[in-house]
């Protein structure tokens, strides 16, 4: 799917002149209307899994491995009694109190999880309620993992460039170490919890996303799945077994299972290819692009991924994983608003984000930032 806000539309426009007797005609431009991100917010859960913590668990040695090759040395864990949308909640408060935003303002809200808190009502009804937004404010949730912030922002800048919205709430946030078995060494030495918030309205300059790409491997969708649960496969006392995989990880089927190799294969050729695609297709170079956020999967994969699509300037990736962790769907729009809000992303710039994982599925966007720095807020991080 390729989609772009940025398109100038050629428009021929026929003016007559009565006194005169004759018509002109002009060739104008128009820039199809689009949405610009206008405030951003993101909170991680006080509690913490550090390396020490995780080696009274497995051998110090794996633990260590793991983390060199990661870049990950401690992680964000949500308290048993916290949900997905507890924290989209708080992060949103935050949000719209120390941005002084009248919530009778927003016209949508959607909430994005892989980790929702019921089946049904959507969480976002849950949030919607909290917030006291107006009943002529719709929302919806939609569900994904790490790929989902492109595909977020696709659907608000839909709804906006549709006329049918001026203000939206997007909250993205994941508790994924509910789904990770703790003595799966592999994923729970990597994951974490957070949550992002971001608001979004028109723009008819270039100030706002420019383009959005998205696509799917659906071959390969057995290579990331939590097979029990849902209503293929219901829970019961036959899925909450544990077992155990040849490298001596333990799980059951009401948690996260991995083919490593198989979904770092992807990381490796796909994303890099569809990157390098997205960009020549629009005829932009490189070096037009002035910071490149990457899903925080695995440092050693995004150090690769950077080097195949020609990145030798550092000043242009950035990292947060180290002390966080792997935050699922939460994990691009927490690096955004950390960007945003730490000064990486400063006037103007150029920004490609790039989202990948469960599905397997992937999304690309470039976002034109101006005056960056009155963007994030300035509210209390922790929560």
């Amino acid at each position: 799917m390729f989609l772009s806000y940025m398109q100038n539309v050629k428009i021929l426009l026929i003016t007559v002149d009565k006194s005169i007797g004759f018509c002109t005609l002009r060739k104008i431009k128009i820039m199809l209307l689009h949405s610009k991100i206008t405030a951003s917010h993101y909170i991680l859960p006080s509690g913490r899994l550090t390396n020490e913590m995780l080696s009274e668990r497995f051998p110090p040695k794996k633990v260590a491995g793991v983390s060199k090759l990661s870049g990950i040395y401690e992680r964000r864990v949500a308290a048993s009694d916290i949900t997905a949308g507890d924290m989209g909640y708080e992060c949103a408060r935050r949000l719209v109190e120390s941005k002084d935003i009248d919530v009778s303002s927003f016209d949508l809200l959607i909430f994005v999880s892989s980790t929702r808190d019921y089946i049904l009502p959507p969480t976002a009804s849950i949030i919607h309620e909290k917030l006291n937004l107006p009943e002529t404010c719709g929302s919806f949730d939609m569900v994904l993992g790490c790929p989902a912030f492109p595909y977020a922002l696709s659907v608000a800048n839909g709804m906006i460039a549709s006329l049918q919205c001026k203000k939206i709430l997007l909250v993205i946030a994941d508790a994924v170490t509910k789904l990770v078995n703790p003595m799966d060494r592999g994923l729970v030495t990597l994951h974490g919890d957070g949550a992002a918030a971001f608001v979004l309205e028109p723009s008819d300059t270039s100030v706002g996303v420019d383009f959005i790409d998205l696509g799917t491997d659906s071959k390969d969708w057995r290579n990331l799945v939590v097979p029990a649960g849902g209503f293929k496969l219901p829970k019961s006392a036959v899925t909450c077994q544990p077992k155990t995989d040849d490298s001596g990880a333990t799980f059951t089927d009401e948690n996260i299972q991995m083919n490593g190799a198989a979904v770092f294969h992807f990381s490796m050729t796909k994303i890099p290819e569809q990157i390098s695609a997205s960009l020549k297709r629009r005829n932009i170079g490189i070096d037009d692009i002035d910071l490149i956020l990457l899903h925080q999967a695995n440092k050693m994969m995004l150090e690769e991924i950077y080097r195949q699509i020609g990145i030798v300037d550092d000043s242009k990736k950035f990292f947060f994983m180290e002390k966080i962790g792997n935050l699922g769907a939460a994990s691009t729009p927490v690096l955004l608003a950390e960007a945003l809000r730490c000064g990486k992303i400063i006037g103007s710039m150029n920004v490609l984000l790039s989202s990948f994982g469960v599905g397997l599925s992937w999304g690309t966007a470039l976002i034109h930032f101006k005056s960056a720095e009155k963007i994030a807020s300035s509210a209390e991080t922790e929560f």
